[in-house]
């Protein structure tokens, strides 16, 4: 064997290391990244869930829409003309013996019974016409339908109270009390007849509609 014939059978043998070298690292990049895409893939989206309260509120707002006034036009300050003076004290003058009246009720006197304003009964109508749709023509209504169907329509558990069953029919009533407000309603689920009753209910303290 010749000196040139080694040379060249070791440089053909260095050359077959080398591309199954590189052929080896190809391979396994790939498989790499096909693992990488594979996971990317399998990876499920965590979208955070919304907020029920938040939801809630703003299905109210969504409902009461129709029943919110414009806003008031700004008016302009009035500038006093030539020869007008802005008023700087009272137009009349309580007498020297007389108070000034107090807005401290009579520990007698009966408290007055709060009513809707008119945006309240407006909302407590809109609020009325969906629930009826989706109740109505419930074949023997259950406390676990009409719960859940209010539930869809957006109305969470904590808003719904004194739910029973009652002569073939399902009573309720719902707690819309929000930000001051003072609206509640009261609903009746009994099969073709599906009666809503807005109402008033003070708005500070626990939710006791009463009969």
């Amino acid at each position: 064997m010749t000196l040139n014939r080694v040379l060249t059978g070791t440089g053909a043998a260095a050359l077959a290391v080398v591309a199954l070298a590189a052929c080896g690292s190809e391979q396994a990049g790939g498989r790499q990244q096909n693992t990488a895409n594979s996971v990317g893939a399998q990876a499920p989206a965590n979208s955070p869930s919304p907020d029920p309260q938040v939801a809630f509120m703003e299905m109210l707002e969504r409902v009461g829409a129709p029943c919110m006034p414009d806003a008031p036009a700004a008016t302009e300050p009035h500038d006093p003309g030539p020869g007008e003076h802005p008023p700087t004290r009272p137009s009349e003058l309580l007498p020297v013996d007389e108070k000034p009246p107090t807005d401290v009720p009579s520990p007698t006197a009966t408290p007055e019974q709060p009513k809707l304003n008119e945006v309240e009964a407006c909302e407590g109508r809109e609020h009325g016409k969906r629930i009826t749709k989706v109740l109505t023509g419930l074949n023997k209504p259950t406390t676990i339908q009409v719960r859940q169907k209010l539930n869809k329509l957006g109305y969470i558990d904590s808003s719904i109270h004194g739910l029973k069953t009652e002569q073939g029919a399902v009573r309720f009533c719902l707690d819309l009390r929000v930000m001051g407000g003072q609206l509640a309603l009261k609903g009746t689920a009994a099969g073709k007849q599906t009666t809503m009753r807005a109402f008033a209910h003070p708005a500070e303290g626990a939710f006791k509609p009463g009969k």
